[in-house]
């Protein structure tokens, strides 16, 4: 019997190539000035802050340039972006990159509508109403933060990274133009494509998940182990490119409603002591916590397998459901991500702290198998 759901999806969502130049007249719907966020170098170099800003132009919306977004970016970027916004009375937030860029725009809304630092709206459910337009344009394919209703920041003093949770800071409208995505290096396109991945197996396997999320999660994942790889092997792979993308976009629909697992709460609160890749570090902790989590659903553990490529009909229901991890273990290989925390700069003297942040941060919210201090300690070992 299925049990009782809920669904939302509420951002519009322009999908495929050649779908940036409707920025201007999607952004005119919404503000006549716009604060365009977006990171220190790539977009720029590419050509596509420049594409932007005239596209917005043609359609009349004034643009206020913010391009100080860094990686793992700090609280202060989201504070000072929105200084500048109100300054400049801007009236609508467009963010152009990775997930960076796109977090950063929604902590700016945020801010700017309701005053304050960033701060004291992180966790879930403390925005207290609805915010700046915002237009999601992202350039690489992993956090699918431009379907999601999530904002993740680093506070770097507190040796924290922690995320902004609301419906209020789902984007208006999503553009997901895969031919942005094209020149990106092959461990950017590892490392974000594994994070992608890792979205749709956690909110697969999460004990909030539900069926619609299921499906769009299923279909992420089989969209990443078919492509995922070749676009690693041939960035030029447009084709492959449009698949990733897509999986991105779906797998952030499927973590907007059912949530992620024990990978991310361990690969976040690590985010906060060492500056890592996140994909890079998702990848490496995803094998462990799956098969930590192996017996809490053996048939959708499974159903990844088979998906993933892997012969399973012959075997036990647990020698079946292990495949999947094998399957993860081996794209890794594939792709030529790092397989240790330590090949990642994580220090084993940092892990009692680390886990004592990973217990405050309640692990046990969508994880479908509980966990104690023991546990979180465990899988650190087993990932170092």
């Amino acid at each position: 019997m299925i049990k009782d759901l809920d669904f939302s999806m509420p951002t519009k969502l322009l999908f495929g190539q050649g779908r940036l130049k409707e920025v201007g007249e999607e952004t005119r719907k919404y503000g006549q000035k716009a604060l365009l966020v977006t990171g220190k170098r790539s977009a720029k170099k590419l050509g596509f802050t420049d594409g932007v800003i005239e596209y917005l132009k043609s359609e009349k919306v004034r643009t206020v340039l913010y391009d100080k977004v860094e990686p793992n970016p700090d609280k202060q970027t989201v504070d000072t972006g929105a200084t500048l916004a109100k300054e400049e009375g801007c009236d609508i937030v467009v963010a152009l990159g990775g997930g960076s860029a796109l977090d950063v725009g929604k902590g700016i809304t945020v801010v700017v509508s309701h005053g304050g630092e960033v701060w004291k709206y992180m966790g879930e459910g403390n925005v207290p109403g609805p915010t700046l337009p915002l237009i999601a344009i992202p350039t690489t394919a992993g956090t699918g933060s431009e379907t999601t209703p999530f904002a993740m920041l680093s506070f770097r003093e507190e040796k924290i990274k922690t995320f902004m949770g609301s419906p209020f800071i789902f984007p208006k409208v999503a553009i997901v133009d895969p031919a942005l995505m094209v020149a990106k290096s092959s461990y950017l396109s590892a490392c974000t494509g594994m994070d992608a991945l890792s979205h749709a197996l956690e909110a697969y396997t999460s004990k909030l998940s539900q069926p619609i999320s299921d499906r769009i999660a299923l279909q992420a994942i089989e969209l990443c182990s078919k492509s995922l790889p070749k676009v690693v092997m041939n960035g030029n792979n447009l084709e492959a490119r449009t698949d990733m993308a897509l999986a991105s976009s779906l797998a952030g629909m499927a973590i907007a409603q059912a949530g992620c697992g024990n990978a991310h709460t361990i690969g976040n609160t690590v985010g906060g002591f060492f500056e890592t890749d996140h994909g890079a570090l998702m990848g490496l902790l995803l094998p462990h916590v799956m098969e930590y989590n192996i017996f809490t659903n053996l048939g959708k553990f499974i159903e990844i397998a088979r998906i993933m490529g892997e012969k399973v009909d012959t075997l036990s229901p647990r020698c079946a459901a292990m495949k999947a991890v094998e399957a993860i273990k081996n794209l890794l290989i594939d792709i030529g991500l790092p397989q240790r925390l330590k090949d990642l700069g994580v220090t084993e003297d940092a892990i009692p702290a680390m886990v004592k942040v990973v217990m405050k941060t309640d692990p046990n919210e969508e994880s479908a198998r509980i966990v104690g201090p023991e546990d979180i300690e465990y899988l650190f070992g087993k990932a170092f």
